[in-house]
């Protein structure tokens, strides 16, 4: 059986695999033999094999990431979050979605991709538009980033049946980006439709959400 060959490992210097080689010749031969004392030589022979294979590594291992490339790859998310809110929710550019959102982003209403979020800040822009996201918070770990919105606008325009009130509005919001190649893949939003809702007279202002139960 082979035990030893020069491709399995990284970290054996060229000039020690005769050594090797000597140690496997030797292992063979005490494997074959019938029991009895072993050479001290042989020994230090096999305990030499048993030690550099205990840290050799395989060409094929792959290397743990270094902790600049994570932190880089972080801070490409959190500036893709940021234009998303800043330039393409705020501005209105719905041009730059796909340098942040990739093509296999699944929506709800049947769309993929960049064209879910167009027809989404579309929308909101039709009903306010003038509409103003500033992230409050936000927080990036490995491929997700978490953040914490607040929305301003006017209700110049009619929303789902509701004509235009005029009235300046502020609401809030959260939401996970995970990413997928550096754009954003899948999200988890939750936004305080309530209080928007309230603000332009759409639900009396009377109705509250529910309390949390006390522990």
């Amino acid at each position: 059986m082979k035990l030893v060959t020069e491709t399995n490992f990284l970290l054996i210097n060229s000039d020690t695999i005769d050594e090797f080689r000597e140690a496997e010749r030797s292992y063979t031969a005490l494997a074959n033999r019938p029991k009895g004392v072993i050479g001290m030589r042989n020994i230090f022979l096999i305990v030499a094999l048993l030690a550099a294979t205990a840290v050799a590594h395989p060409q094929s291992e792959v290397k743990p990431e270094k902790s600049g490339d994570m932190s880089a790859e972080i801070a490409n998310h959190k500036q893709a979050v940021t234009i998303l809110f800043e330039e393409c929710f705020s501005q209105g550019h719905i041009e730059r979605l796909p340098d942040v959102i990739a093509s296999d982003y699944q929506g709800s209403n049947g769309q993929s991709g960049p064209p879910v979020f167009a027809a989404i800040i579309t929308g909101i822009r039709t009903y306010l538009p003038d509409a103003r996201y500033t992230l409050e918070d936000m927080v990036a770990e490995g491929d997700r980033v978490a953040v914490r919105w607040r929305l301003e606008g006017t209700q110049d325009g009619p929303f789902h049946g509701f004509p235009a009130t005029h009235k300046h509005v502020t609401t809030s919001g959260m939401a996970i980006f995970q990413f997928k190649t550096n754009r954003i893949a899948s999200s988890w939003i939750l936004n305080d439709s309530l209080r928007f809702m309230q603000q332009i007279g759409a639900l009396p202002s009377e109705i509250k959400p529910p309390t949390q139960p006390t522990k």
